[in-house]
């Protein structure tokens, strides 16, 4: 058997270290002398050395490795996957850091406005509030007074709101929210709605000044999009009494691309008569309070679908069906089954139904070889083609196709007409893609 200061020279760990693991129950010696207190360690506890000091080396905690000691062998390989599932989370998140320097640092060397940019929850604002579409940005300070003073002076906290609602550049015509915050209940004589603003996800956060806004919001939105995080509200302009403004951007970080991401459709049919119809598509936004029946944002020029129809009983059509909240969808190759809640309210004297829907890829990589015609051995069921088109069988639709050369690459120019074009009205856009070696 060794004393402790020979198993210390073995195995290289002090021997402060080695009665450390004794007191704390990883190490144990097999042999305490009663009279002198002597550990002393058979040749065993050397292997047991070199396990300790590589599974430290692993990244195990002490406790970890007490837990490991005191389970069977044939649990070690499920502490193995735990440890390494939270080595590639912490590298994950040690990237994603990495990124965000390096973005800093490009926009150092820019010689951009410096911005603390953090993503995190938000807390709630009550607001007495007015939404309008205004003709230009400049008029923001004045309808904020006039909010601010048809509220009871005792009513009204620090700061003050305005909302874009607009998706994209305009030059006139603004669809903006106006909110003066408010410490208490609304009185009924006031000629404003109250409104609690409030962020359940997560938010893309800074503060800037007055004069920096413009530039901070571009910055902001250009770290959420480096940061691979989806856009899912409007920009929120909070104004405090010093003039500090604090922006917040309402996002979703987005997770890896899962080629069969697929859910369960087989639910059963209750009614809702108030589905039940055609249904035109207005405008398709990233959360339903961008809405504006009389300021619609998008162009729908290449929208998924033009229209949905409600069938009597739930019976499908297309790659659609619907039971009572949800509308059921199944399309994409693979096909990608999907349940998306819809809610229908009223506006004015029409009805407007809205849709959370999960949209999917309906093409993937390039499905084409070098051949002028014949089937393509991946996918034989689905797609055919000859010189100059393509075929596909499911949605029966024939696409041309072009090649063309730039310099030294080949790019494949295909005129897509997915199940969108033959049943949704839309029209066909082009995809490219590029020769691979």
């Amino acid at each position: 058997m060794y004393k402790i200061g020979e198993l210390s020279k073995l195995s290289r760990i002090p021997a402060k270290t080695l009665r450390y693991y004794d007191s704390e129950g990883i190490l144990r010696p097999d042999f305490i002398d009663p009279d002198t207190g002597y550990r002393y360690y058979n040749a065993a506890r050397l292997s047991d050395c070199y396990r300790i000091a590589a599974l430290k080396e692993l990244g195990f905690r002490l406790d970890e490795i007490r837990e490991i000691f005191s389970r069977p062998q044939h649990d070690l390989k499920e502490m193995l996957d735990a440890k390494l599932t939270e080595l590639c989370e912490l590298k994950k998140q040690t990237e994603h850091r990495i990124h965000i320097l390096a973005g800093l640092n490009s926009i150092l060397e820019e010689d951009r406005a410096m911005f603390n940019i953090v993503i995190r929850k938000s807390d709630e604002i009550r607001l007495a509030y007015r939404r309008e579409v205004i003709a230009e940005p400049s008029e923001c300070g004045r309808i904020l007074l006039e909010l601010q003073n048809e509220l009871p002076k005792e009513l009204i906290g620090s700061r003050r709101v305005v909302i874009d609602y607009e998706t994209e550049f305009v030059s006139e015509n603004f669809d903006t929210g106006f909110g003066i915050e408010i410490t208490g209940k609304l009185p009924e004589d006031v000629p404003l709605s109250e409104k609690l603003l409030c962020f359940p996800c997560d938010t893309a956060s800074l503060v800037c000044t007055e004069n920096e806004y413009a530039d901070a919001v571009r910055i902001l939105n250009k770290h959420v999009i480096d940061n691979h995080c989806q856009i899912i509200g409007p920009i929120y302009k909070i104004i405090y009494p010093d003039n500090t403004v604090e922006i917040k951007l309402p996002i979703a970080r987005l997770a890896s691309f899962d080629m069969n991401y697929s859910e369960d459709i087989s639910v059963p049919f209750i009614n809702d008569e108030d589905a039940v119809g055609r249904w035109e598509m207005v405008d398709s936004l990233p959360c339903r309070e961008m809405f504006f029946p009389w300021k619609p944002k998008s162009a729908l020029t290449n929208v998924f679908t033009k229209e949905l129809y409600f069938l009597p009983g739930g019976e499908r059509y297309w790659c659609f069906g619907w039971t009572k909240g949800l509308l059921l969808a199944d399309f994409g190759y693979p096909h990608r089954r999907t349940r998306n809640s819809y809610t229908i309210e009223k506006i004015g004297n029409e009805s407007y139904l809205s849709v959370e829907f999960k949209a999917g890829g309906a093409m993937a990589n390039c499905f084409l070889d070098s051949k002028n015609g014949g089937i393509i051995e991946d996918l034989p069921e689905v797609w055919r083609y000859v010189t100059g088109y393509v075929i596909c069988t499911p949605s029966q639709t024939v696409s041309s196709y072009r090649l063309r050369r730039y310099g030294d690459t080949e790019y494949l120019f295909v005129q897509w007409k997915g199940g969108d074009y033959s049943f949704g009205g839309a029209e066909p856009s082009w995809y490219v893609f590029k020769r691979q070696s």
